[in-house]
């Protein structure tokens, strides 16, 4: 499902002001599955037991596409990409989530590397995804590049989708090259842009989605009227006794600074395993779930 953008104006990369994340817009049927999904969980906690004890390791690509083979111009060295992957699955541990990295991929190609998003030509991304991706649709393609147009990262919701169709080819996460751990994206140098990315790939919804009365739907995180900056202790913008809770400013699916970001919800642990089996699951028998 490709997300509707809110771009912000161009920002410096290695001083950006704010997070700023282009999956903004979640299509209506997954809300709908996403309600359903909640609805079921009200009825019976054997959802929530069985996520709490699942293991899942994804089939996982990188892609770096660079405009010449310097840093600042996209070209990501391995060491930073091995913390980059480190870091995922240190945040993604306590989901029971692991990221089995496949394959690196290098391409110099400044229009690949420097391309705008926009859901309404594809024309390019589409082509750099047909040359790179890799695997099934239960595998991870990130694309780590020089986004441009003030955009953290980018990502692709879980949906019903064709072999070989555009939909199919355009999965995935785009993430700016210098937010991984040791980049030179101020507050957002320590991996974590790569971590909400992929929560949107795996089904989960910004903490802020739709303000207080919209919600992730997810029923341990608290209602949230608008995305965090920075790391503000006690912020709390839905108020009074039918918004119990501070905001989730720990939560890796807002937009808080990258240190201040440690958790994902037991809630939200479950609905990534909900949407896995409906969606991506069953297009991969190298991905692996077990039990204990």
């Amino acid at each position: 499902m490709r997300a509707s953008l809110i771009l912000m104006p161009l920002l410096a990369v290695a001083a950006a002001a704010q997070r700023k994340c282009g999956t903004t817009h979640v299509p209506g049927a997954l809300k709908e599955q996403a309600r359903a999904f909640n609805r079921a969980n009200a009825r019976s906690a054997f959802p929530a037991a069985m996520a709490a004890n699942r293991t899942l390791v994804v089939e996982t690509y990188f892609h770096v596409i660079a405009s010449d083979e310097t840093e600042e111009l996209g070209w990501v060295p391995e060491d930073k990409l091995q913390k980059q992957l480190d870091t995922m699955n240190e945040h993604y541990k306590q989901t029971g989530l692991r990221f089995d990295l496949k394959e690196t991929t290098r391409t110099v190609n400044k229009e690949w590397a420097t391309f705008s998003v926009d859901e309404n030509d594809t024309t390019v991304e589409l082509a750099m995804k047909k040359k790179l991706r890799k695997g099934s649709y239960a595998a991870l393609n990130v694309y780590f590049r020089p986004l441009g147009d003030g955009l953290l990262g980018i990502c692709v919701f879980p949906e019903d989708v064709e072999k070989d169709s555009d939909e199919f080819w355009l999965d995935g996460c785009q993430v700016l090259h210098s937010t991984v751990p040791g980049g030179s994206t101020a507050n957002y140098d320590l991996g974590a842009t790569a971590t909400h990315e992929i929560g949107h790939w795996l089904g989960l919804f910004h903490t802020f989605q739709d303000g207080c009365e919209g919600g992730d739907q997810v029923d341990d995180t608290p209602a949230q009227a608008d995305p965090t900056q920075g790391c503000p202790k006690g912020k709390d913008t839905c108020s009074g006794a039918k918004y119990p809770g501070e905001d989730p400013i720990h939560n890796f699916m807002d937009y808080s600074y990258d240190a201040c970001m440690d958790e994902f919800t037991a809630g939200q642990t479950t609905r990534i395993f909900q949407f896995w089996d409906k969606y991506r699951g069953r297009h991969s028998n190298s991905t692996r779930l077990s039990f204990f």
